[in-house]
């Protein structure tokens, strides 16, 4: 039988191993970990002094339930069904699709309430 005191060292022994080959990339995600914590935290800080971050909250939200841009094999750029040639023109065209459904989405809480919708004024 091993003695207890046995297995405790090699458990030691691997996880200072462990750390000597790991370490380095659990530190640097836990500290990417913590500033995402604190950059969201700040921007609530904000957020709570603006009366228009909604406005910001709801494209975000938009933007992170659209569908990504897919690069195809043969170099041209795939979203929502259409084929554009580069990056750009795809980036745009989703980006109007964010602002589309951002504005429709206002649109309709604005009619849901009752408010007149109005035009730009000219």
């Amino acid at each position: 039988m091993i003695p207890r005191e046995l297995w405790i060292f090699v458990a030691v022994l691997i996880a200072m191993v462990a750390w000597r080959l790991w370490g380095d990339r659990v530190v640097r995600a836990v500290r990417a970990h913590d500033q995402r914590r604190i950059d969201a935290d700040l921007q609530a800080y904000v957020d709570r002094m603006n009366p228009n971050a909604h406005f910001r909250q709801s494209v975000d939200q938009i933007n992170d339930a659209t569908p990504p841009i897919e690069a195809q094999k043969d170099g041209t750029i795939m979203w929502d069904g259409e084929t554009f040639s580069t990056r750009e023109e795809a980036e745009a065209a989703r980006w109007r699709h964010v602002v589309t459904q951002a504005r429709d989405f206002y649109q309709d809480l604005d009619r849901n309430l009752g408010h007149k919708i109005r035009g730009p004024q000219r």
